[in-house]
């Protein structure tokens, strides 16, 4: 097995040793996917309401059916597009 120094080993992404200046690069990514996910669904719920608005002639249930329509929206991104886990690892403790 490789030997690795401390700066290789400084954060866990997804399982898997990270170095010191790949690690926040992927943090950023995760947090602005996350942020993606969350804009999908706010998108999501604004097409469904604006759709059934039209279709239903503005009826009470709409805003209800928007809603079912973005949970399962984000539900099904959920499970195709997963933001990686970052995080930091602990140094190891220094004999002395």
């Amino acid at each position: 097995m490789k030997s690795s120094c401390e700066p290789c080993l400084a954060y866990d992404v997804d399982g898997s040793a990270a170095c010191a200046s790949c690690g926040p690069r992927e943090d950023d990514r995760s947090r602005a996917l996350g942020s993606a996910l969350l804009t999908f669904v706010s998108v999501g719920y604004l097409a469904a309401l604006a759709v059934g608005y039209l279709v239903f002639r503005a009826r009470p249930f709409v805003g209800g059916l928007a809603a079912v329509v973005a949970i399962a929206l984000g539900r099904a991104l959920q499970m195709y597009v997963r933001p990686p886990i970052v995080t930091r690892r602990l140094p190891a403790p220094r004999a002395g």
